[in-house]
């Protein structure tokens, strides 16, 4: 959960982003939406945060939602939370999203989720046997597919086997070199 300070910080970043965007100055919001100029002030500056009303009148004026304020509006993620409250609350009762939904959703995202009770779904097994992946476009193109235990990569003529218990130790490894290096 993001803290208090955040959360102000939050809006005030996303507040100061639509006003530059939208060519708007603080008085004209101030007083287009019937607020003190000194109140909206402090929302800009991040003294205090709007309250959820005001958010949504405030979304109306910008033509945004009122939980985009959250978000990052200033690097463009607005898709990208449509599409994941959209799905949260389809899947909300089950806590389980599908794992294709990860190729959508930032670092920040995903650990919201998981930290607030989500979980994902991964393919069985059985869904993966048959799916033959080419990894290069060449005559001699490397192939992975599963059977059984074993994930087997096939080069031309060559066709190696490696346990599945092998495929996931590698991938711990390249985790963990991902995570440090990013």
């Amino acid at each position: 959960m993001i803290s208090a300070v955040d959360e102000k910080s939050r809006v005030s970043k996303n507040i100061k982003y639509l006003l530059e965007v939208k060519k708007k100055t603080r008085k004209r919001v101030a007083t287009d939406l019937g607020y003190k100029y000194t109140t909206f002030c402090d929302w800009v500056n991040g003294n205090t945060t709007p309250s959820y009303s005001s958010l949504e009148k405030l979304g109306q004026y910008f033509n945004i939602e009122p939980w985009q304020f959250y978000g990052d509006l200033a690097e463009g993620k607005v898709g990208r939370s449509k599409a994941l409250v959209a799905y949260a609350n389809a899947a909300a009762d089950a806590k389980l999203l599908d794992i294709s939904m990860l190729d959508n959703l930032g670092d920040a995202q995903i650990k919201s989720l998981m930290e607030s009770g989500f979980r994902f779904r991964h393919k069985t097994l059985e869904e993966y046997e048959g799916v033959k992946i080419t990894i290069s476009p060449s005559d001699a193109a490397t192939e992975l597919s599963v059977s059984g235990n074993q994930l087997f990569i096939s080069n031309g003529d060559v066709n190696t086997p490696v346990p599945l218990s092998k495929v996931v130790q590698l991938m711990d490894i390249m985790q963990a070199v991902l995570d440090e290096n990013s």
